[in-house]
């Protein structure tokens, strides 16, 4: 496959939800692809600042989510949809088209849309959308639409119940920086046993595919087989 650069964008509802892909992330900032990580909401509606003003909160958690972004060596952008307010709408939609547009992404990855929180369903539900109506001139503009030869695959977090072809990326040579990002959020909220909640992940997902360290993905395409059209995964 031809090794020119590419495009990932990273888009989940609240700051913490990236724990998930930061290696994936650090792997393309690695081979000098771009990589955007996004979040829908600033995670202002978080329980554990109870007591705190919305701005304060707000605050506090994109700062957390730009240090991420340090980490990884990425774009960070905050999206504003409004924590608790992430929801399939055509007007979310045509917001996101926009975004899609501006960054024009070889991939995508997010959420499950099977999974339980609203926010996480609503943000894949979203991006889906998005994906088709970025390619249309009226709603991007004044941005020039965006229509790659090929619809851009989905990567979502991983669910047993998902019918859509698994990918594992091995993240063993990034495996560091997904500590470090784990341990940033794991300090601040007291996550007990962060470090060995990680290891465990990881090396059971590398378990299944023969290397150290993996994630792992359901990835909605249209094209097959996977492994030639999606970006994310194109060394093997």
């Amino acid at each position: 496959m031809s090794n020119e650069g590419k495009t990932i964008l990273a888009c989940v509802a609240h700051p913490d939800d990236e724990i998930g892909c930061v290696g994936t992330l650090v792997n393309h900032v690695s081979k000098g692809d771009k990589v955007v990580l996004a979040w829908t909401t600033s995670g202002e509606m978080a329980s554990h600042f109870n007591g705190m003003s919305f701005s304060e909160v707000k605050e506090i958690r994109e700062k957390q989510g730009k240090d991420v972004g340090k980490i990884i060596g990425c774009e960070t952008l905050f999206l504003g949809y409004g924590d608790t307010s992430v929801r399939a709408t055509r007007e979310n939609a045509l917001k996101m088209a926009k975004v899609i547009a501006e960054v024009k992404p070889d991939a995508v990855i997010t959420w499950s849309m099977n999974t339980r929180h609203p926010d996480h369903r609503g943000t894949a539900q979203i991006l889906y959308d998005a994906i088709t109506y970025a390619r249309i001139p009226k709603i991007t503009e004044p941005l020039d639409p965006y229509r790659p030869p090929l619809h851009i695959p989905m990567f979502m977090y991983f669910e047993e119940i998902s019918p859509l072809p698994t990918v594992y990326i091995d993240v063993t040579s990034s495996f560091e920086k997904v500590r470090e990002v784990a341990k940033l959020y794991g300090d601040f909220y007291n996550w007990q046993q962060v470090d060995d909640w990680i290891d465990i992940n990881r090396r059971s997902n590398g378990m299944k595919c023969g290397v150290k360290y993996a994630e792992k993905y359901n990835a909605l395409t249209r094209f097959l087989p996977i492994e030639k059209y999606l970006p994310i995964n194109r060394d093997i």
